[in-house]
């Protein structure tokens, strides 16, 4: 009866498209998720992503596994949404996509011994303007999916960096260069490392060579969003 009164009072809609939502729904109305251009298969994203990041870390160890929910196209309806999740802190997208992408990781597998999940970590005054890393909000849902613990004590953003956003591939490489250290702390053997949206792989392969200096030795990669070029 209370939720009721709830919904009534402060009805529940879809964050693409304001529709009223079903109760089965979370967030996104079904027809705007069914929208969203899907991989089908984690060998499909896996292969998608290892290209991509070649482009910005092909001399370095390869990932041993490597996932993208989605593909991110420039006028859609997720860029609307991933939008509202990162720059108007609508902090229950993050939960909805983290859950949906430890759900697609899970097919795959990442093991689970001695795997830790790590956030791509946020500039501390970058945390103050959002309210929130959405990429830890993300990687917190998806490693209860999976059961594994979250680390993001490992990795630090030393250095404030404009937006990634309209930069192209030299300015994003230059901009995140040096951008993150080791924190010191007594790293795993092997993490999953979880970002929101990949476009270079600048920004992912500047944390995974701060992860590889601290001493990881097995480093997955999972993202809500590949975007295509």
């Amino acid at each position: 009866m209370f939720q009721g009164l709830l919904n009534l009072l402060y009805p529940r809609v879809c964050a693409g498209c304001h529709c009223l939502l079903e109760d089965r729904d979370r967030e996104i109305c079904s027809r705007c998720e069914g929208s969203f251009d899907r991989f089908s298969t984690c060998g499909a994203s896996s292969d998608a992503v290892r290209e991509a990041l070649g482009r910005s870390r092909s001399e370095r160890t390869p990932l041993a596994a490597a996932f993208a929910l989605y593909r991110f196209h420039r006028n859609d309806v997720l860029r609307t949404v991933l939008h509202q999740m990162k720059y108007e802190g609508v902090y229950r997208l993050g939960e909805f996509f983290g859950a949906r992408l430890g759900d697609f990781v899970a097919q795959g597998g990442v093991g689970d011994t001695g795997v830790a999940v790590v956030p791509v970590p946020l500039h501390r005054l970058k945390k103050i303007e959002r309210t929130y890393n959405q990429s830890e909000v993300i990687a917190r849902a998806a490693a209860s999916v999976l059961r594994l613990p979250v680390r993001d004590d490992l990795v630090v953003r030393r250095r404030y960096t404009l937006s990634q956003a309209g930069l192209t591939p030299v300015e994003r490489r230059r901009n995140v260069l040096g951008a993150f250290a080791s924190s010191g702390k007594t790293v795993p053997e092997s993490v999953l490392l979880i970002d929101d949206v990949m476009t270079t792989g600048s920004t992912v392969a500047a944390v995974m060579d701060a992860l590889e200096t601290a001493g990881v030795s097995r480093i997955s990669l999972a993202v809500v969003a590949l975007a295509t070029a």
